[in-house]
C-alpha cells in the first residue's frame, strides 16, 4: 500500500470534501483511493505503486467547488505541503496549456503576460520557504487562487479567439443545441406548446426517447405511445429528433425481467440486438442523429464486462448501418475523466477504449457526458480549462464529437450525501449553475471539432420526492433542470437563448 501524507490548513476545505480527494496514475487515470484525515495531515493511500498526481476539491471565488491536482508525486518520508502542490500543479497545468494554444496561434494579453511573470514569481520564493509558517501558507492559499483566476481568463481569452476565427468564415456556426426530455411527462400537444414556444427560441433539437424499461416492460411487448407522442409533438413545432441513448447500461434503465440474465453471455447480446432493431425499423427516418449507447464504459453493471459492451456496440453499429441508417452514430463515455474507476479497476483504461471505438467506422462521432455532482454517478466539476483540454484530447481521435452538460442549482443529500455537513459557501445555487452555463457553453463552442451540446435535463426532479422520474435516468442528479419543479425558467436558459440567437443557425 503507497501513502502520500499531506499537511493540511485547518477549515481551508471541510473533511467531508478532502475524503472526495483521489489518487491518478500516469495519464491522470483514477484509482481506488482511501483517505484518511487525522488533524491537520491527510493521507492518500493506493494499492497502486509509483509516481501519480493527487485530485482534492477547492473552492474558488467564482465558480465554487472545483477538482484541482498536483504535479506527479512520489512517496517521501516527510509530508508534502497540500496548497503548495496544489499550487504547483495549477502553474504547470497553466504554462503547458499556453504553449498548447500558442502553437494554434492564441496570443496573451500583456496584461495577463505581466500577472504570469508577477505570480509565478511570487510562487517560486514561497515554495522554497519554509512552508510551515502560517504566513507562508496563506501566502500559498493566495496564489493558488490567482492561478485559478488567471486559468479563468485564459481559458475565456482563447474562447473568444477561437469563436472570432470560426465566424470569420461563417457568421453562424453549424452547432447543434438539445434539451433531453427523456422521461419528462409531456404528453399532450397542449402540455407541451406551453413548453414549444420558449424553447423554440433557445434548442434546434430534442431527446425524447424513455429507456428501454419503460419501452419493452416484458419481452417482445413494445409501448411505443410515450415515444410516439413526444416524437410527433416535437416535429410538429419543427424541433430535429435525436433518439437515444437506444442501451444506457444503467440497471435503471434495463428492463426488470432482463436483469436475471445479465450474466448469461449470448442472451442479453441477443435482447439488446432485437430492442435496438426494433426501434431502427420503426423510427428509422425519423431522427437526425442516433445516440446507441451510454454509460458503457462506467462499468456500472459488474455482469456485463466492457469486452462484452464494446463487441455488442461494434455490432449493433454495423447493424445499424445495414439497414439504412445514414445519419450520425454517437456513443456517450461518461464521466470522461475517468471517475468511475475509483471504486474498481475497469477492465479497460479510457484510451484503450477510445482505440477500440476508433476503429469502427460505422460510428461517427463520441458523446462526451459531463454531468457535473458530487455523487458517485456524476463527473467531479472541473474548471474550463480541464474541459477544454479534455474536449481537445478526444477530438485529436479523428471523431467528432457532441457534449452532454448538466449543472445542478441546488444541492439535496440524495445527490452528495455531504451537503448537511458543509458551509452553505460550497453548495450549489442556481446563480452557480448560470455562471457554469455561461462558462461551458461558450468553451465547448470554441471547439471546432464539437458538433452539438445537449443539456440532459428540461424540468427539475424536484428532489424532494423519490417517487419524481422525471430525469434522464433513474438516480440522475436532482435540479439539473433549465425549469424548476414550479415551471419557472432559471437563469441558465438564457444561455442557450443568447447564443441561439447571436451564434448559430
Amino acid at each position: 500500500m503507497n501513502e502520500f501524507r499531506f499537511r493540511i490548513s485547518p477549515g481551508v476545505i471541510p473533511e467531508p470534501l478532502l475524503k472526495k480527494s483521489y489518487f491518478a496514475t500516469w495519464g491522470r487515470i483514477p484509482r481506488p483511493t482511501e483517505i484518511v484525515l487525522n488533524g491537520n495531515e491527510m493521507t492518500v493511500r493506493t494499492s497502486v505503486k509509483g509516481s501519480g498526481t493527487v485530485h482534492v476539491p477547492w473552492l474558488h471565488t467564482q465558480i465554487g467547488l472545483s477538482m484541482e491536482s498536483t504535479e506527479s508525486l512520489i512517496i517521501q518520508e516527510r509530508p508534502y505541503s497540500l496548497v503548495k502542490e496544489l499550487g504547483r500543479g495549477s502553474l504547470g497545468r497553466l504554462l503547458r496549456k499556453q504553449f498548447d494554444w500558442q502553437m494554434l496561434g492564441f496570443r496573451l494579453t500583456q496584461e495577463l503576460k505581466s500577472r504570469m511573470i508577477t505570480v509565478s514569481r511570487r510562487f517560486s520564493q514561497a515554495a522554497v520557504t519554509d512552508d510551515t509558517n502560517p504566513n507562508v501558507e496563506q501566502e500559498l492559499i493566495l496564489l493558488l487562487e490567482e492561478f485559478e483566476q488567471i486559468a479563468l481568463e485564459c481559458t475565456y481569452l482563447f474562447t473568444e479567439q477561437s469563436l472570432a476565427w470560426r465566424t470569420r468564415i461563417d457568421e453562424r456556426l453549424p452547432v447543434l443545441l438539445g434539451i433531453g426530455l427523456n422521461n419528462h411527462p409531456i404528453e399532450s400537444l397542449y402540455e407541451f406548446d406551453l413548453y414549444a414556444k420558449f424553447l423554440q427560441e433557445a434548442f434546434h433539437a430534442v431527446l425524447p426517447m424513455p429507456s428501454w424499461r419503460i419501452l419493452e416492460p416484458k419481452p417482445g411487448r413494445f409501448c411505443w405511445e410515450q415515444l410516439e407522442k413526444r416524437i410527433s409533438n416535437s416535429a410538429r413545432f419543427g424541433f430535429d429528433i435525436i433518439m437515444g441513448p437506444l442501451l444506457c447500461f444503467d440497471i435503471s434503465a434495463f428492463p426488470i425481467w432482463l436483469t436475471p440474465h445479465l450474466c448469461e453471455t449470448g442472451t442479453f447480446e441477443s435482447y439488446a440486438t432485437r430492442f435496438v432493431n426494433a426501434i431502427i425499423e420503426r423510427y428509422g427516418s425519423a431522427a437526425q442523429a442516433w445516440i446507441l449507447a451510454s454509460r458503457f464504459n462506467s462499468y456500472t453493471i459488474p455482469e456485463i464486462p466492457q469486452s462484452r459492451t464494446i463487441a455488442l456496440i461494434q455490432i449493433l453499429a454495423q447493424q445499424m448501418r445495414s439497414n439504412g441508417i445514414e445519419t450520425p452514430i454517437l456513443i456517450g463515455i461518461d464521466q470522461p475523466w475517468g471517475e468511475y474507476a475509483l471504486t474498481h479497476t475497469p477492465e479497460f483504461d479510457q484510451i484503450q477504449i477510445a482505440e477500440s471505438l476508433m476503429n469502427c467506422h460505422e460510428i461517427d462521432s463520441f458523446l462526451m457526458e459531463i454531468n457535473f455532482g458530487f455523487n458517485s454517478r456524476s463527473t467531479l466539476p472541473r474548471d474550463p480549462m480541464a474541459v477544454s483540454h479534455m474536449i481537445d484530447q478526444w477530438s485529436f481521435l479523428g471523431k467528432k464529437v457532441y457534449v452532454t452538460i448538466s449543472v445542478p442549482s441546488a444541492s439535496g443529500t440524495d445527490m452528495t450525501g455531504i451537503d448537511q455537513v458543509i458551509p452553505p459557501e460550497y453548495q450549489w445555487s442556481e446563480g452557480l449553475q448560470q455562471i457554469w452555463t455561461e462558462i461551458l457553453l461558450r468553451t465547448i463552442l470554441g471547439k471546432r471539432m464539437v458538433q452539438g451540446i445537449f443539456w440532459t435535463l428540461l424540468q427539475d426532479t424536484g428532489g424532494e420526492n423519490p417517487e419524481d422520474t422525471k430525469s434522464l435516468d433513474m438516480d440522475s442528479v436532482p435540479f439539473t433542470g433549465l425549469i424548476d419543479s414550479q415551471r419557472v425558467l432559471k437563469l441558465a436558459f438564457k444561455h442557450f437563448v443568447s447564443l441561439r440567437q447571436s451564434l448559430l443557425k
